[in-house]
């Protein structure tokens, strides 16, 4: 579940002073599920819970360990896609290799490759909705 932090109010305290409390959102359909995973995992539940108030700095190494694994695997397949990427980007036109600069212009560098990707995907869609939307021969097709 995401959590979502509340804006800082700065006439009550400044933001050095006093953290804002967390609050999260709440899925019931994702709640239903975990606690469905969570009945058949009962010893892991236990182990968990017991880290978190065992070893704190251990439970977030652990939640950070599996963000960095899933980080991992999506670099992996953004690692054999930047080649073609690169190649789509080169063939484009300054106006849209200016669009998808501007796109990657605040995003940190241990996040650029992933982001390019995701630009050039974007872009590519974009073509081809172009494509999709320029009608053949000047006549409309028709889908039938």
């Amino acid at each position: 579940m995401a959590i979502k932090t509340k804006p800082n109010d700065n006439s009550l305290a400044s933001s050095s002073d006093q953290e804002s409390p967390l609050t999260f959102r709440n899925n019931p359909e994702v709640e239903k599920r975990l606690e469905a995973y969570k009945g058949a995992n009962a010893n892991d539940v236990e182990y968990y819970a017991r880290v978190v108030k065992e070893a704190p700095d251990r439970a977030r190494d652990m939640l950070l360990y599996k963000d960095m694994q899933k980080h991992e695997s999506e670099m992996r397949l953004v690692e054999k896609q930047i080649p073609q990427a690169k190649e789509f980007y080169d063939a484009q036109s300054p106006e849209v290799q200016s669009r998808i600069d501007q796109r990657l212009d605040n995003v940190r560098p241990y996040y650029r490759d992933k982001a390019f990707v995701g630009e050039v995907l974007r872009e590519m869609n974009r073509k081809n909705r172009q494509i999709l939307t320029k009608p053949a021969n000047g006549v409309a097709m028709s889908v039938g």
